[in-house]
C-alpha cells in the first residue's frame, strides 16, 4: 500500500494563480469538499451528507483511457497525461492543466452577383497541446530528479507517444507528439514546488517513396 505523504496541501489553485494569473485549480482533490457539498448537499445541523441517488464515477472514457491517476504525492488527478517514451515507458506529468487547438486554412473567393464568399479548405495545421503544471516534491525539498527527467524528454530529439482521456478522442491512433517547447516559471517561496509549462505538437508518421 502506498504511503500517503502529509503536506500541507498548500492551495495549488491558488498557486496556480499566482504564478499564471488566473484561477485553474486543476486538481479533483483539491474541490473534494466542494463537490461534496453540492453534489450530496450536507446537512449542516448534524454535519452528515444525505445521499439522494448512489452515484457511479467512470474511471475510462470511451477510448478506455483512464480519467485518473495519482501523483508523485498519491494524490488524485483529473484527465493525466502521460508522455511515452521510443522504449515505451511512460512519464506522467504532474498536476496538469491542459489546451488543445487547431486551425485551419482556408481560401475564401468572393463572386460577382453573390453575397459571401466561397469556401474551400486547404489543410487542416497540426494539434497544440498548452500544458501547464506543478511538480511538488515528495520530500519537502527541490524536485530536482522530476525537473531532470522533463528536460531530458525535451532533449530528446524524438516524437513521443501520449496517453490522455481528451486527446485519445481528437488525435488519430497512430498521432505523437513533440515537446516544442518548456519552461519553468519561479515560485516565490516554496522551494519544493515547480512550475512547468509546455507546448506539444501533434505529429502524423509518413514515409517518403522517392521512385
Amino acid at each position: 500500500m502506498a504511503e500517503k505523504y502529509q503536506f500541507n496541501e498548500h492551495d495549488l489553485g491558488d498557486i496556480f494563480r499566482q504564478v499564471w494569473g488566473y484561477a485553474a485549480p486543476p486538481f479533483l482533490f483539491s474541490l473534494q469538499n466542494k463537490v461534496e457539498d453540492a453534489l450530496f448537499g450536507k446537512n449542516e445541523e448534524s454535519g452528515e451528507y444525505e445521499f439522494d441517488k448512489p452515484m457511479v464515477e467512470r474511471e475510462r472514457n470511451i477510448q478506455s483511457v483512464s480519467f485518473y491517476a495519482e501523483n508523485n504525492n498519491c494524490n488524485r488527478m483529473f484527465l493525466p497525461i502521460w508522455l511515452i517514451k521510443p522504449d515505451n515507458s511512460k512519464f506522467l506529468l504532474q498536476n496538469t492543466v491542459s489546451t488543445m487547438y487547431s486551425k485551419k486554412t482556408i481560401v475564401e473567393t468572393p463572386l460577382v452577383n453573390r453575397k459571401g464568399t466561397v469556401k474551400e479548405e486547404m489543410a487542416v495545421e497540426d494539434w497544440i497541446i498548452d500544458i501547464k503544471g506543478l511538480i511538488v516534491s515528495t520530500d519537502m525539498d527541490y524536485p530536482d530528479w522530476e525537473v531532470f527527467q522533463l528536460n531530458e524528454l525535451y532533449e530528446q530529439s524524438t516524437s513521443l507517444g501520449i496517453e490522455n482521456a481528451r486527446t485519445s478522442l481528437i488525435l488519430k491512433e497512430d498521432e505523437r507528439v513533440v515537446i516544442k517547447s518548456l519552461r519553468f516559471p519561479e515560485i516565490k517561496g516554496m522551494k519544493n514546488i515547480q512550475a512547468f509549462e509546455m507546448s506539444l505538437v501533434s505529429d502524423i508518421p509518413f514515409s517518403l517513396t522517392i521512385e
